[in-house]
Parts: structure tokens; sequence; C-alpha cells
């Protein structure tokens, strides 16, 4: 598939990584980022002709909805914009700077739809993150803030939208910079020397493998695969029949308490 499709985030990071294999394929990409010379880089780095970019905040609502009609018509949107915030126990964390968080996390992905008005079946991929789909003690804001995106995801997947989340797993990327830069205090010793030794040694998932799990969830292959949290790395997605099972199971891929009880039915 191929066709105009915006990428949040898309001047860096995994956002650009998904930008890049996304004009390999054949899209004319949208970049949109805060930072301008970033965005203007990060366009003439794609390859292939029509790719333009756009400097806006994800989080500003107003902004969205100035650039809606330059954006113009889309086959594609990818929400990969989003920031790590405050890092450490509780009570050392600005609340001001985690309902932040939570406004580029998940408002930036809910400022892109409401403004953007893509069509139900037009394909939506946003990112999942550490904590989503289990605690991450510390990083508060971020986990809580990913695991609010994906409930969204599924929100939005049960009133008829095609989108869907992504987990690419650990990828080392300048938001680790905001773990050294909070220290083993704050982060954690444990989490911490994870991060030093991962930034140091250049190890971590390959961005590239979430970009091509991206790509097929906007392909016609995964038409009907909708309100899934797929994990790049662990989920056998390239396999036909998780697709199928995707289209078929309600609870595969989803974020669910699992026990006796089941809060599945409207009203619950």
């Amino acid at each position: 598939m191929s066709g105009r499709v915006l990428v949040t985030g898309g001047s860096r990071g995994i956002g650009q990584a998904c930008a890049q294999r996304l004009a390999g394929d054949g899209w004319q990409v949208v970049v949109a980022a805060r930072d301008a010379s970033r965005v203007e880089a990060a366009v003439a780095a794609l390859p292939g002709a029509g790719h333009r970019g756009i400097a806006l905040d994800v989080a500003d609502a107003e902004a969205w909805s100035r650039a809606a009609d330059s954006i113009g018509s889309l086959d594609g949107l990818v929400c990969a914009a989003g920031v790590l915030g405050p890092v450490g126990p509780v009570e050392t964390v600005d609340p001001q700077a985690f309902v932040d968080t939570y406004a580029i996390n998940v408002g930036g992905v809910f400022n892109a739809i409401h403004a953007l008005r893509p069509e139900p079946t037009t394909p939506i991929v946003a990112f999942s993150g550490g904590g989503a789909t289990g605690p991450f003690a510390r990083f508060d804001a971020y986990a809580a803030s990913k695991a609010a995106l994906v409930r969204l995801v599924e929100n939005l997947a049960a009133d008829g939208r095609r989108i869907n989340a992504v987990a690419p797993g650990f990828v080392v990327t300048e938001m680790q910079n905001d773990v050294l830069a909070a220290g083993p205090r704050l982060a954690g010793d444990a989490y911490f020397e994870r991060v030093r030794a991962a930034v140091d040694q250049g190890d971590g998932e390959d961005p590239a493998m979430a970009a091509e799990c991206v790509a097929w969830l906007l392909s016609p292959a995964a038409a009907g695969v909708s309100g899934r949290l797929v994990a790049a790395r662990w989920d056998a997605w390239r396999d036909g029949g998780f697709a199928a099972r995707a289209r078929s199971d309600a609870d595969f891929a989803t974020l669910r308490r699992i026990d006796e009880q089941f809060f599945t039915k409207a009203g619950s």
C-alpha cells in the first residue's frame, strides 16, 4: 500500500525510522515534529520525492486545528511522538510535568485524529512503551500514559476505526538520555545501569523492526486488524495466523485482567 502518511515525531528515533521505511515503500511522507530544523533535515533524508514537513507541538490542539487544512487528506497516520516525562519516586515529581507527559503521549494521538478527521478505514498506528502492560516503577507518567494510550486505541477501534498500538521494545534513542540525566537515585540503580550499558554499547532493539511492524499494520495484509497491541519484537505478526487470530479473538493482543472475572460487557 502507498499514499500519503503523516508521521508525528518523525524527525528522530523510532518515528524517523518509520518515516524512512514508509518512504522507501513508496509512501509520500509528511513529517511532523516540534523542531523545524530537524523536520527539514529528516524530510531531506527521505528516499523518493513528494515528502514534506510541518513543525508543530502534538500536545497543542489549536496548532493541529491550524495545520489540518494544509496537511489535507491522509491514507495513513503514525503517531510516534512521545516523551519519557519525569523520573523518580512520586514525591519528587513535579505534578505539572506528570500532566504534560499525558498531554503529549495520549493527547498528541487524540489531537491528531480529532483535527485531521481520517476516514474510519484509514489505518492509524500509535506507540505503546514500557509500563503499558506491567509496572514500571519511578517512570509513573510514562507508564501510565502508555497504558492509557493503549486503552484509547482499543476504544477507538471499538467505535469502528482501524487503529493499533505497537510496543517497539527497548530501543536506544535520545529518550534514554533523560534516564541518564535523572541518575540512579531517581531512576533506580538497576534500570539506570541497564540503560547506561545499552547506550555505551549501542545495544537495544533495532528501530527498523518497529518500523517494519508499522508498515505491516498500514498495509492491506493487516486489514481487519484493529484495537491490538502488537509487540514488534515478540509477536509473530509476520505469520498470517497472527492476523487471522487478531481478527477473530476479541481478547487477543489487548490489555485485559486475567482471572475468573470478565469485565468486557457494556455497562460493566
